[in-house]
């Protein structure tokens, strides 16, 4: 079905919030699969089928029956819950609803007590091509994904080293081909090729701090559902690859993860413990 005003919020999105193509298709889904449940489960909706008859109890029991039906994720439970909300924002702003019926409805916090993620490494792809996710972001989680650490990433002229690395995966490619496209504008207002880059002009100091870089790794860490801290990132990548070589000596594992031995026994240790 067409939910309602979906050609004028696809010409948003494309126009004004110039979010890729894939990422308006995941919003069409999103919202086809949520209009599409109220007309069979919400009687009330489904017998006058407008708007201004959505509820916010609407919402909370598709949320619900996703949750005891599908048994999503809380990132995907975040992950909606965000499309859900740009969408009625939109109608709201343009005066298209009187009513936000997602206002107080908020996004699930992640658990502190599982920091260490390695299920991000499976869905890379995915977020790569999420707009919703800052590139400041999806950039530092394919750095993780490629075995460098934030303290070899922030540091000035580390893009001379990234320029190295072969790229093979085409996903990986585009990413980095919009990348380059977001932040021509800030190398040059701050004269420096670096990756990670201040939005104002200092031209003693242009390189986003590790402090700076946790704010954009905070702001996006709820809606993806895993911790963005790079220390846990790195980690997880750690005990991927160790699963993944399980045919390594130490020696060599030592070599490929940069790793002194007790740190190499310690992850081992650790992946038995996580299995």
């Amino acid at each position: 079905m067409n939910y309602p005003y979906q050609k004028q919020f696809q010409e948003f999105l494309r126009n004004q919030k110039k979010l890729a193509p894939l990422t308006v298709h995941t919003y069409d889904s999103t919202l086809t699969n949520f209009f599409n449940y109220l007309l069979a489960n919400r009687p009330a909706f489904a017998r006058d089928p407008r708007l201004a008859n959505l509820t916010e109890s609407d919402v909370r029991a598709y949320f619900n029956t996703l949750r005891t039906q599908q048994g999503i994720t809380m990132g995907t439970y975040n992950k909606i819950l965000s499309q859900l909300n740009r969408y009625f924002r939109y109608l709201f702003t343009h005066q298209l609803i009187t009513t936000y019926p997602t206002l107080t409805l908020h996004g699930q916090a992640v658990d502190p007590g599982q920091r260490i993620s390695t299920k991000w490494l499976a869905k890379l792809d995915a977020i790569l091509q999420d707009d919703h996710v800052h590139y400041y972001t999806r950039l530092t989680l394919l750095l993780v994904k490629h075995g460098f650490t934030v303290g070899e990433f922030l540091q000035p002229g580390f893009y001379r080293v990234f320029d190295q690395v072969m790229i093979t995966d085409p996903i990986e490619r585009e990413f980095l081909r919009r990348y380059r496209d977001f932040i021509a504008p800030r190398q040059a207002l701050q004269n420096s090729g670096d990756l990670f880059l201040k939005q104002r002009y200092q031209p003693d100091a242009p390189q986003l701090t590790n402090a700076g870089l946790h704010k954009y790794l905070r702001a996006d860490q709820d809606y993806l559902g895993f911790h963005l801290a790079p220390k846990y990132l790195h980690q997880g990548y750690i005990l991927t690859q160790l699963a993944a070589h399980r045919d390594l000596s130490d020696g060599e594992l030592m070599d490929r993860l940069k790793l002194d031995p007790a740190s190499l026994l310690y992850y081992q240790h650790l992946l038995l413990k996580l299995n």
